[in-house]
Protein backbone atom coordinates (compact mmCIF):
# COMPACT_ATOMS: atom_id res chain seq x y z
CA UNK A 1 0.00 0.00 0.00
CA UNK A 2 1.61 3.83 -1.03
CA UNK A 3 0.76 6.38 1.38
CA UNK A 4 -0.24 9.56 -0.69
CA UNK A 5 -0.16 11.79 2.19
CA UNK A 6 -3.62 12.29 2.56
CA UNK A 7 -5.91 11.63 5.52
CA UNK A 8 -9.23 10.28 5.83
CA UNK A 9 -12.41 11.42 7.61
CA UNK A 10 -12.09 9.48 11.00
CA UNK A 11 -7.97 10.06 11.55
CA UNK A 12 -8.94 14.06 11.10
CA UNK A 13 -11.66 13.53 13.54
CA UNK A 14 -9.61 11.56 16.29
CA UNK A 15 -6.98 14.65 15.97
CA UNK A 16 -9.45 17.16 16.82
CA UNK A 17 -10.38 15.27 19.32
CA UNK A 18 -7.39 14.83 20.95
CA UNK A 19 -6.21 18.26 20.39
CA UNK A 20 -9.75 19.28 21.65
CA UNK A 21 -9.44 17.28 24.89
CA UNK A 22 -6.32 18.35 25.43
CA UNK A 23 -7.48 22.80 24.79
CA UNK A 24 -10.45 21.89 27.53
CA UNK A 25 -7.91 20.06 30.02
CA UNK A 26 -5.95 22.89 29.90
CA UNK A 27 -8.86 25.50 30.33
CA UNK A 28 -9.86 24.35 32.56
CA UNK A 29 -7.25 23.64 34.45
CA UNK A 30 -6.81 27.72 34.20
CA UNK A 31 -9.68 28.10 35.21
CA UNK A 32 -9.58 26.15 38.68
CA UNK A 33 -6.22 28.11 39.39
CA UNK A 34 -7.89 31.85 38.49
CA UNK A 35 -10.89 30.54 41.16
CA UNK A 36 -8.29 29.21 43.69
CA UNK A 37 -6.87 32.32 43.47
CA UNK A 38 -10.07 34.62 43.23
CA UNK A 39 -11.40 32.70 46.62
CA UNK A 40 -7.70 33.66 48.44
CA UNK A 41 -8.15 37.33 47.43
CA UNK A 42 -11.87 37.71 49.09
CA UNK A 43 -10.80 36.15 51.90
CA UNK A 44 -8.08 38.12 52.29
CA UNK A 45 -9.91 41.46 51.29
CA UNK A 46 -12.82 40.63 53.87
CA UNK A 47 -10.05 40.04 56.83
CA UNK A 48 -8.98 43.14 56.23
CA UNK A 49 -12.45 44.93 55.95
CA UNK A 50 -13.34 43.25 59.40
CA UNK A 51 -10.23 44.71 60.60
CA UNK A 52 -10.53 48.01 59.63
CA UNK A 53 -14.43 47.86 60.64
CA UNK A 54 -13.05 46.81 64.54
CA UNK A 55 -10.67 49.74 64.02
CA UNK A 56 -13.30 52.01 63.03
CA UNK A 57 -15.85 51.34 65.99
CA UNK A 58 -12.61 51.27 68.39
CA UNK A 59 -11.93 55.24 67.11
CA UNK A 60 -15.66 56.37 67.31
CA UNK A 61 -15.68 54.70 71.15
CA UNK A 62 -13.08 56.38 71.53
CA UNK A 63 -14.09 60.14 70.42
CA UNK A 64 -17.44 59.20 71.82
CA UNK A 65 -15.23 58.99 75.59
CA UNK A 66 -13.13 62.01 74.41
CA UNK A 67 -16.44 64.73 73.96
CA UNK A 68 -17.98 63.26 77.13
CA UNK A 69 -14.98 64.21 79.37
CA UNK A 70 -14.69 67.21 77.45
CA UNK A 71 -17.76 68.33 78.22
CA UNK A 72 -17.82 67.13 81.80
CA UNK A 73 -14.34 69.16 81.78
CA UNK A 74 -14.59 72.41 83.89
CA UNK A 75 -12.90 74.70 80.84
CA UNK A 76 -15.69 73.03 78.40
CA UNK A 77 -18.62 74.42 81.09
CA UNK A 78 -16.56 77.82 81.29
CA UNK A 79 -16.22 78.65 77.67
CA UNK A 80 -19.74 77.34 77.02
CA UNK A 81 -21.74 77.52 80.37
CA UNK A 82 -25.49 78.06 79.63
CA UNK A 83 -27.36 81.42 80.35
CA UNK A 84 -29.67 80.96 83.16
CA UNK A 85 -33.01 82.03 83.16
CA UNK A 86 -34.34 84.61 84.92
CA UNK A 87 -37.57 84.61 86.91
CA UNK A 88 -40.01 85.94 84.38
CA UNK A 89 -38.45 83.59 81.62
CA UNK A 90 -39.38 80.78 83.74
CA UNK A 91 -42.68 82.47 84.57
CA UNK A 92 -43.49 82.87 80.98
CA UNK A 93 -42.59 79.47 80.01
CA UNK A 94 -45.03 78.16 82.40
CA UNK A 95 -48.07 80.05 81.03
Amino acid sequence: MYYNGSVNGIEESQVFFIISSVGFVLLWAFVAVLLFYLIRITRSFSRIMDKIEGGVNQIGDTTKELLEDLRDSALFHFLFRRKKKSRKDKEEGKN
